[in-house]
């Protein structure tokens, strides 16, 4: 997602009872208090970072579910609350803002994060249990990923690996990058898997480029076919 400002966090036994549709006009009113135009990436990525349980797919829980995305937007659109396009980026609408504020109501107060999930040195026994299970879930994705398994044969890893091991695409801008892979790092330490997180260092020092902390390119993409 555009932007600096970390999402907030909302209760999913309150956001369960909102509607898709409004769900996704307050996702792109986060995004327009940081950026005047907004991508389809950058909808998917905050419907999901917002509403988890909403906007995952069923049976891969870690995955957002971008045709549901899709499909809302379309939605929405049709009623007046944004418009735009695809190519040249979503606007959400005066309509849209003020049916966002009345969603941000309903949605009630932000969770404060627990102050002993935030310490890097955190016992597992302290986290809860629907942490651990979701913990558990990335840690499997990530030991599927095509990038994890090139570095386990010690074979070349390009940009796409990277991207697709933290669920992004080419379009993905860096703060999301950046984003994705610190929570890809708690949930590793969460689950104690020293590995990964060595896994999780070696691919940021390696692409600083992809998380704004380098100036120059690490590696070049893989000019090989299938690659």
């Amino acid at each position: 997602m555009p932007g600096k400002a970390s999402p907030p966090k909302y209760n999913a036994e309150v956001y369960a009872t909102i509607t898709l549709n409004d769900l996704l006009v307050y996702s792109i009113y986060f995004l327009h208090k940081q950026a005047s135009q907004i991508a389809s990436e950058d909808i998917i990525s905050a419907c999901f970072m917002l509403f988890p349980t909403k906007f995952s797919l069923k049976k891969y829980p870690q995955w957002p579910d971008s045709g549901m995305v899709s499909r809302r937007r379309g939605d929405c659109k049709r009623r007046g609350y944004l418009r735009g396009n695809a190519l040249n980026g979503y606007q959400i609408t005066a309509k849209g803002i003020r049916r966002a504020e009345k969603v941000g109501k309903s949605l009630g107060p932000v969770l404060k994060p627990k102050p002993a999930l935030q310490k890097p040195a955190v016992p597992a026994q302290t986290v809860p249990s629907e942490l651990k299970a979701r913990a558990r879930k990335y840690v499997r994705s990530i030991e599927a990923s095509d990038a994890y398994r090139h570095f386990m044969k010690r074979k070349p890893i390009n940009e796409f690996d990277v991207r697709s091991l933290l669920l992004c695409t080419l379009e993905t801008p860096t703060a999301v990058l950046a984003r994705n892979l610190e929570q890809f790092k708690r949930y590793v330490q969460i689950q104690e898997r020293k590995d990964l997180a060595a896994f999780l260092e070696f691919c940021e020092g390696k692409f600083t480029t992809l998380f704004g902390t380098g100036s120059k390119p690490i590696e070049k993409k893989s000019s090989q076919s299938g690659r």
